[in-house]
């Protein structure tokens, strides 16, 4: 798999600040569809799956939700302890409509 995109996120854990990884692959094409894999470096585990779509454009987006959901239904988010950049609340990436009450200030806003 050949990376499209990656963002770096930080955990400010007791132990000090540690790296989160996410990274999107290139899209290509499945059997009866179009496939984006995506992981999740956590500290202390990877979360990997793909996003699907019936072009590559659409597979990209649900990728990119599907990472916004796996951030914020986080337990590392629910403590306070995940953050992106200084002075932006959020983590940059889209979620499903179900889950929008989740988003912080700045994500709520932009995206």
């Amino acid at each position: 798999m050949e990376e499209f995109v990656a963002r770096t996120l930080t955990v400010n854990a007791k132990e000090g600040r540690q790296t989160v990884t996410v990274r999107i692959f290139r899209p290509m094409v499945a059997q009866a569809s179009w496939e984006c894999p995506w992981q999740i470096e956590w500290p202390d585990r990877k979360r990997t799956n793909s996003g699907h779509g019936v072009d590559s454009v659409q597979a990209v987006l649900h990728a990119m939700q599907m990472v916004g959901s796996e951030l914020y239904t986080s337990e590392e988010h629910r403590s306070g302890l995940l953050t992106w950049k200084e002075g932006y609340s959020g983590y940059g990436f889209p979620v499903p409509a179900r889950i929008r009450d989740l988003l912080l200030r700045d994500d709520a806003r932009f995206l």
